[in-house]
C-alpha cells in the first residue's frame, strides 16, 4: 500500500469483480427482457439493419418514411463496424452482450479518468461504481439497441486519451462516437470550446499552439461540421431530398423548418422557457444530477458542453421520452457530467482531504439511494407480472408459419423475434413508420394488445374488402396473409 493508500491488486479485483457483476446482471437483464417480448421495434430495426449489412446490403432498412437505409434517419457507421461479428454470431443476444460489455467498459475509462486526474485507485473504483449505478447509463443499456450506449464509453475514453495529449486515441475513440450519432458532433464541438477556453481561463500557464489545434480548433471544426454534414445533407440525400425526419416529429411545435424553429426561440423566449421549466423537465434536471450531488455544477465550462443535448432533450414535444432518465437520450451528456463531478470532488478533497474517505461512502452511499429510490431497471423488471408464456408460445408457433423470406408486418414487441428479413414493416403504423408500408406486407403477425384502434379499424376493412385472409389465432395473436388479386 501507498502513501496515498493506494492497494492496486485489491482495488484492481474490485474494479473487476465490479465489471463482471455488472455485465451479468444486465446481460441476463437484457436477455431476460428480449425473451419475455418486453423490448419493442426498436431493436427490430437496429437487427434488421445489422442483418442486411450482414448480406451486403450496407444500412438497410423497410419500416421507416422517405428511406430505404438507416442512413436516412441518422449517421451510424459505428453501428454498421458491428455487421462482421454479428455475422459471425447473428442474433439478438450477440447484440445484446456487446452493448452490455461496452457499457461496462465505461466504468475503466472513469476510473483512470479519477486517477489521471489525481485521484487515488480506490476513488477511481467508487466513481466507476457510480458510473454504472447512474440510471441513464443502466436504462440505456435496458433499452433495446440503441448505438448511443457506445458513444458513452467511446467519449469517455476521449477524455481519457485528451487528458493524456494522445491525439491518435482521442481521434479514434472521437471518431467512434461520432459515428454513433449526427447530434454527438454537437459535444464533440463542445470539447474544443472547453480546451480553449482552458487556454484563455488559465492565461498563466501556457499551452501548447499544437494542442490548441489538435484539441481546441479541429474538435469545434469536426464536431459542427459531421452535424451540419449529417442534417443538412447527407440525411437528406439518403431520405431522397425530404427533410430530416426527428427535426419535425419532435421540435415541430416550435416551427415548420429550422429556421422558424430559430426564430421561435428568438422572438418568443418566455414561451420557451415556460415549457423547459415545466415540473417534468424540472424534476427531469434534478433526476440527473443528484446522484452525483450536484457535484457537476463545480465544473461550469465542462458542464457547458452538455447544454446542447439538455436543451434537445427539454425542448422536445415528447419531454418523457427525451426529458426522462429512463431512456437513450442522456448518453452524450453522461460522460462530462461524470468527469465535471469527479473534478469537483478532487478539487474539495485537495482542500479537506480528512473527508476523503467519508465523502466517498456519502457519495457511494447517495448513488445506491438514488439508484433504488429512482426506480431501478433491473428490480422494475424482476417485479413485472405481466410475462405470458402461453402468448409466448403462441408467437414462437405463428411465426414458424411464416416464410422467412416473406414481407412480414408486425406489432412492436414481436418485431425483435422477426427481424432477419429485407422487409419489415410496423403495425399499425405511426408518423415515423407510416401506415401506407402495411400495403407491402405479404403477411401480417398481429398482438391485439398492441393494435390499437387504429390497427384494429385497419383489420375489420381489409379483412372486409377481402384484402387479408386469417390464417390461425391464439391467446390473442393473429396470423393473416396478404390475398391473392
Amino acid at each position: 500500500m501507498n502513501a496515498r493508500g493506494d492497494a492496486p491488486a485489491s482495488s484492481s479485483v474490485v474494479l473487476a469483480v465490479l465489471l463482471a457483476g455488472y455485465v451479468a446482471v444486465f446481460g441476463g437483464a437484457a436477455w431476460f427482457k428480449y425473451d419475455a417480448h418486453l423490448m419493442g421495434f426498436d431493436l427490430a430495426v437496429h437487427e434488421q439493419v445489422l442483418w442486411n449489412t450482414a448480406h451486403g446490403r450496407i444500412a438497410a432498412t423497410s419500416a421507416f418514411a422517405a428511406t430505404e437505409s438507416y442512413l436516412g434517419i441518422d449517421l451510424i457507421p459505428s453501428e454498421l463496424l458491428l455487421a462482421p461479428l454479428y455475422a459471425m454470431l447473428p442474433g439478438v443476444p450477440t447484440m445484446l452482450f456487446i452493448k452490455t460489455l461496452v457499457v461496462a467498459l465505461g466504468a475503466v475509462a472513469v476510473a483512470r479518468l479519477v486517477q489521471l486526474h489525481g485521484g487515488d485507485r480506490w476513488s477511481g473504483v467508487v466513481f466507476a461504481a457510480m458510473y454504472l449505478l447512474y440510471l441513464p447509463v443502466q436504462y440505456t443499456n435496458l433499452y433495446e439497441f440503441q448505438i448511443r450506449a457506445f458513444a458513452t464509453t467511446s467519449l469517455l475514453w476521449a477524455l481519457w486519451a485528451l487528458g493524456r495529449r494522445d491525439a491518435r486515441v482521442f481521434w479514434g475513440c472521437t471518431a467512434l462516437a461520432l459515428g454513433c450519432r449526427s447530434d454527438v458532433g454537437l459535444v464533440v464541438a463542445g470539447i474544443g470550446a472547453w480546451q480553449l477556453s482552458e487556454h484563455w481561463w488559465r492565461a498563466g500557464r501556457a499551452v501548447p499552439r499544437r494542442d490548441r489545434l489538435v484539441f481546441g480548433w479541429l474538435p469545434i471544426v469536426i464536431g459542427l461540421g459531421w452535424l451540419v454534414l449529417a442534417v443538412g445533407v447527407l440525411v437528406p440525400w439518403f431520405r431522397g431530398g425530404a427533410p430530416f425526419l426527428y427535426t419535425r416529429v419532435i421540435y415541430g411545435w416550435l416551427g415548420d423548418t429550422p429556421l422558424a424553429m430559430l426564430q421561435t426561440l428568438v422572438t418568443r423566449p418566455m414561451d420557451v422557457l415556460g415549457v423547459i421549466g415545466s415540473a417534468d423537465r424540472l424534476w427531469y434536471l434534478f433526476a440527473m444530477f443528484v446522484p452525483f450531488a450536484f457535484l457537476a455544477f463545480g465544473q461550469p465550462r465542462l458542464l457547458l458542453i452538455t447544454a446542447p443535448i439538455f436543451a434537445l432533450n427539454l425542448l422536445s414535444s415528447s419531454p418523457n421520452i427525451h426529458a426522462s432518465p429512463r431512456y437513450h437520450y442522456q448518453a452524450a451528456i453522461v460522460p462530462f457530467l461524470v468527469l465535471a463531478a469527479a473534478l469537483t470532488w478532487l478539487e474539495l478533497v485537495r482542500r479537506w482531504p480528512a473527508w476523503r474517505g467519508r465523502s466517498l461512502a456519502v457519495l457511494l452511499a447517495l448513488a445506491i439511494g438514488c439508484n433504488l429510490a429512482l426506480r431501478n431497471p433491473v428490480v422494475s423488471l424482476a417485479l413485472r407480472d405481466d410475462r405470458d408464456p402461453a402468448r409466448e408460445a403462441a408467437v414462437a408457433r405463428l411465426i414458424a408459419l411464416v416464410p422467412a423470406d416473406a414481407a412480414l408486418a408486425t406489432t412492436s414487441t414481436i418485431g425483435p423475434h422477426v427481424a432477419r428479413r429485407e422487409r419489415l414493416y410496423f403495425f399499425p403504423g405511426n408518423i415515423i413508420y407510416p401506415a401506407e408500408k402495411l400495403d407491402l406486407a405479404e403477411y401480417l403477425l398481429i398482438d391485439a394488445r398492441e393494435a390499437r384502434p387504429t390497427g384494429e379499424a385497419w383489420l375489420a376493412a381489409a379483412q372486409r374488402d377481402g384484402r387479408i385472409t386469417l390464417l390461425a389465432a391464439a391467446d390473442g395473436v393473429s396470423l393473416w396473409r396478404r390475398s391473392e388479386p
